[in-house]
């Protein structure tokens, strides 16, 4: 074979070559990127009633102790398990949601502000034991006054019964000795009523102005320290809304409480929340968005609470 035909053989098997291999790339898929491996994201265990929860952080600066802490924390959650009818939350050490008493700027105020309360009037008395009085006599008051309107409606009663009797006696009606008797005593016991009545009229607008005169002083003095001081139903409160503490989503964390009581109706709140419940318009309501006309010596829930609660457990 001559060299010419030869280099004539070898340029028609790289023709060949070259068209095998541009009719294979345009019919082969094209290549996609390898898929990257999705971010690792946190997994958050979902733990059905009743759920554990457990002691987290705990800075003893708020001076109470681990045992009566967890103490108000069970009273505190038994009372929405009470108008559940079953258990809720247990504690466990172990628990996935913890209770966590937080000391920052808030209990700082908060003491600060107690310290304020503490500083007395110029007749001696401080804030909170003016507060106290006025809570005190402000009881009194009711019941003086309910007394009182009691022994009106029966003298008023009696009045008339009595005069009805007088005029069927001036119409010629039972014109007779035992008549003209049983009306002159009575008339004597009416007056001797009329006096103890006029008596506990005295009483009660004395204490009235003994309760104005302390109001006076209570406001005096907050006026004087600056005190954030509002009145609800007659009765002197700070109103506050519930940042004292808050859920979220893990764990109850508390921030700031003046006496146990407020303690254990901030720890009632949180625990509504965990358990899914939203702030209701009622100020006296466990989950009204503020501290305010709750009795926090009577810890109770109200239609609003247990509507909101029985909406949770369908």
């Amino acid at each position: 074979m001559s060299r010419r035909k030869i280099l004539s053989y070898i340029l028609l098997c790289l023709s060949l070559g070259l068209a095998v291999k541009l009719y294979y790339d345009s019919t082969r898929q094209p290549e996609l990127p390898m898929p990257q491996a999705s971010p690792e994201v946190e997994e958050i265990a979902i733990e059905p009633f009743p759920k554990g929860y457990s002691l987290g952080t705990f800075d003893e600066r708020f001076g109470i102790s681990k045992d009566r802490f967890l103490q108000i924390v069970d009273q505190a959650k038994r009372i929405w398990e009470n108008a559940a009818g079953k258990e809720l939350f247990h504690y466990r050490k172990d628990g996935l949601m913890s209770v966590n008493l937080v000391f920052d700027w808030r209990q700082e105020a908060l003491l600060k502000a107690k310290e304020q309360r503490a500083r007395l009037d110029e007749n001696g008395s401080s804030f909170d034991m003016l507060k106290s009085d006025y809570e005190r006599k402000s009881t009194s008051v009711g019941r003086e006054q309910s007394t009182y309107e009691e022994s009106g409606q029966a003298y008023n009663t009696h009045l008339n019964e009595y005069n009805s009797r007088v005029t069927r006696w001036n119409n010629g009606e039972n014109h007779t000795e035992a008549e003209a008797q049983f009306l002159e005593n009575r008339k004597k016991e009416l007056d001797q009523e009329a006096a103890v009545l006029e008596q506990k009229r005295v009483s009660l607008k004395t204490t009235i102005d003994e309760l104005n005169a302390l109001g006076e002083r209570i406001s005096a003095l907050a006026k004087k320290y600056n005190l954030e001081v509002e009145k609800f139903n007659g009765t002197y409160v700070n109103q506050r809304e519930f940042e004292k503490g808050v859920y979220n989503g893990r764990s109850i964390d508390i921030y700031e409480f003046d006496k146990e009581e407020d303690l254990k109706v901030a720890l009632v709140h949180e625990f509504g929340h965990a358990l899914g419940l939203e702030h209701v318009d009622n100020p006296r309501s466990i989950m009204y968005r503020k501290l305010a006309a709750q009795d926090i010596n009577d810890i109770h829930l109200t239609s609003e609470d247990l509507t909101e609660l029985l909406s949770k457990q369908k």
